[in-house]
């Protein structure tokens, strides 16, 4: 209010002095028309002048008297407001400070708000910024995880491809390496099959040659034995009617050294029947160089019928009498003896075998 007061006075003090300054140009204008003659020489016929004349002893008094009148007007214009100034009263006075301090008291409030407000919205965008950074933060970590991970899964399916590539070109060779060791293991099985087969055939001619001639030759002792034992039973001899064949025979009794059999009685008969038993077993006995100088000597039973019941060693090396041993189980059978006499002192005979 004070404040309208004041413009209201500043603005009628303006109007006054342009209206003094128009007033004062007004005058001033008006007076370069007025109009004095000059007499030239006395003489009243001179050549008149025309020129404007300017009373200032006039001018001075209208300038005074706007000077005064401008002081009055400012006078009574601060008569008008010291009136104005001096009407309110003290409650509107009071009125119009409390309003005052309401008014002071909303402008700081609101700028206290204003304030509030302008702290809320930057922890708004402090918190804003934060959590944008969180989550750009956490866009790049995924990023790079995914990143290294993608780089991870390459390199693995990078090795896998190159570990089943080896694998399989590893699996092709030894394919290949085993399908080369089969085809060479058969070609080596079925040249050792043949080998084998070729052995086994020519063992078998052989043996069956050997056994053959073995036969034949048992066969043809077998009958010379025989019929010398029918001579014998005829009343002949065994091998011509001497008994070196069998071995020499001891006139006493005594045990023959040619066939290592004991005669018991030193019987012709009981030579030349030990004679027929040794040679049907040694005809079987396989002689060997390395026997040289040795004996051995083997205990036989026999059944009445010639049977080989049992047989074991007495004496000797065990070279020589394994083949000796071998020879007297492969033989199984010997011609039986004469008569009951001739069993009864042979059927227990020991054979001394050697390579003589």
């Amino acid at each position: 209010m004070q404040n309208n007061r004041q413009k209201k006075g500043a603005n009628a003090f303006v109007i006054s002095i342009l209206m003094h300054l128009a007033l004062f140009g007004l005058l001033i204008w008006s007076s370069f028309y007025q109009t004095v003659e000059i007499m030239g020489g006395g003489e009243g016929d001179g050549e008149a002048l025309g020129a404007v004349m300017v009373d200032t002893g006039n001018a001075a008094q209208e300038w005074g008297r706007i000077q005064q009148q401008k002081k009055g007007q400012a006078d009574k214009q601060k008569k008008s407001e010291a009136v104005v100034e001096e009407k309110p009263t003290v409650e509107q006075e009071d009125i119009r400070q409390q309003e005052i301090a309401k008014q002071e008291e909303l402008k700081r409030q609101q700028e206290i708000q204003r304030q509030r407000e302008i702290e809320r919205q930057k922890q708004e965008a402090a918190e804003k910024q934060k959590q944008l950074e969180i989550a750009h933060q956490e866009a790049l970590k995924k990023q790079a995880e995914e990143a290294k991970a993608k780089q991870m899964a390459e390199a693995a399916k990078l090795k896998a491809e190159a570990e089943a590539k080896r694998l399989a070109v590893a699996a092709k060779q030894a394919e290949e390496e085993a399908k080369a060791k089969a085809e060479k293991a058969a070609v080596e099985r079925a040249k050792k099959q043949a080998e084998e087969k070729a052995k086994k055939q020519a063992e078998e001619k052989q043996k069956a040659e050997l056994e053959a001639k073995a036969a034949a030759e048992a066969a043809a002792r077998r009958k010379t034995d025989q019929a010398a034992l029918d001579d014998f039973m005829n009343g002949g001899n065994i091998g011509g009617g001497s008994a070196s064949k069998g071995g020499n025979a001891n006139k006493g009794g005594s045990q023959g050294s040619g066939a290592g059999l004991g005669a018991g009685d030193g019987g012709k008969v009981g030579d030349q029947y030990a004679g027929v038993i040794k040679r049907e077993i040694q005809r079987r006995f396989l002689k060997d160089p390395s026997f040289a100088g040795k004996v051995c000597r083997i205990k036989i039973q026999l059944g009445r019928d010639g049977t080989i019941l049992g047989y074991q060693k007495v004496s000797g090396p065990e070279d020589i009498c394994t083949a000796a041993l071998s020879a007297v189980a492969r033989t199984k059978k010997v011609p039986a003896a004469p008569s009951d006499a001739v069993y009864n002192k042979y059927k227990a005979p020991i054979i001394d075998f050697d390579i003589k």
